[in-house]
């Protein structure tokens, strides 16, 4: 049997070079997204950061499931309020790129998995909103930006018994890296929460109606080699990927 084909989103970057040299634009997704997939049996491919809406929908015809990765912030205006003076690496057609092939996956049944800015993505495409600075607007809340050279599981998440993920991860409780400086605020329509950082702090969220729709705000593919509890997400988009083939 073919592996189960996964669309990996993009942003787009523009790496360091020499002062002399011509500043090229990339697009593309941190390498552990594909390290992950690859290693729960899955065949990535990366979704380009375009604007173009037949070419968006040709090339999630083409896919199993969806992975929406991590990046900078959504454009807040999206969501009703004016930018945090926090809010960075704003990108809008990497906003309209991926509110657009979510939509395609969820009108088509394909599963999606969101990790960090994807769960932001998946709340706001569908009607919630972002605490857009927990600093400054959740002051009691952990620290949720670890500056570590590893992946450090600096913070504890309790995740609720009888959610989806509950089932995928098979703990109640477990530590995580943390990497975010927003969280969910008002939650969308059609999720629920599945778990939550001892600080009250959003950090899963899933299908209220049993869709195959899953996100957490830790990121899984950064420890899923070193703890397999991580890998298990990775398991389940596979898996469900081949359900929907």
């Amino acid at each position: 049997m073919a592996k189960p084909v996964i669309g990996l989103t993009t942003g787009r970057r523009n790496p360091f070079t020499e002062s002399d040299r011509i500043q090229d634009w990339f697009i593309g997704c941190d390498h552990d997204y594909v390290d992950s997939v690859v290693r729960s049996g899955g065949a990535p491919v990366l979704l380009p950061r375009i604007a173009d809406k037949e070419a968006l929908e040709a090339a999630v015809d083409t896919i199993d499931g969806l992975l929406l990765t991590g990046g900078g912030d959504i454009v807040s205006q999206r969501y009703g309020e004016e930018p945090h003076r926090s809010c960075r690496f704003q990108d809008p057609i990497r906003d309209e790129m991926e509110f657009t092939v979510l939509k395609l996956a969820l009108e088509k049944g394909i599963p999606v998995l969101g990790i960090c800015r994807g769960l932001q993505l998946i709340n706001v495409a569908l009607g919630g909103t972002l605490i857009q600075d927990l600093v400054t607007q959740l002051p009691e809340s952990v620290q949720h930006w670890t500056s570590a050279a590893d992946s450090v599981l600096c913070h504890t998440v309790l995740v609720e018994e009888d959610s989806v993920l509950a089932s995928v991860l098979g703990t109640a409780r477990l530590a995580t890296n943390s990497w975010h400086h927003q969280c969910v605020k008002r939650v969308g329509q059609g999720l629920r929460v599945n778990c939550r950082s001892v600080d009250g702090v959003v950090e899963g969220i899933e299908s209220s109606e049993g869709k195959p729709l899953l996100a957490v705000q830790f990121h899984a593919e950064e420890s899923a080699l070193a703890y397999p509890i991580f890998q298990r997400l990775f398991d389940w988009i596979v898996t469900e990927a081949i359900k929907h083939r």
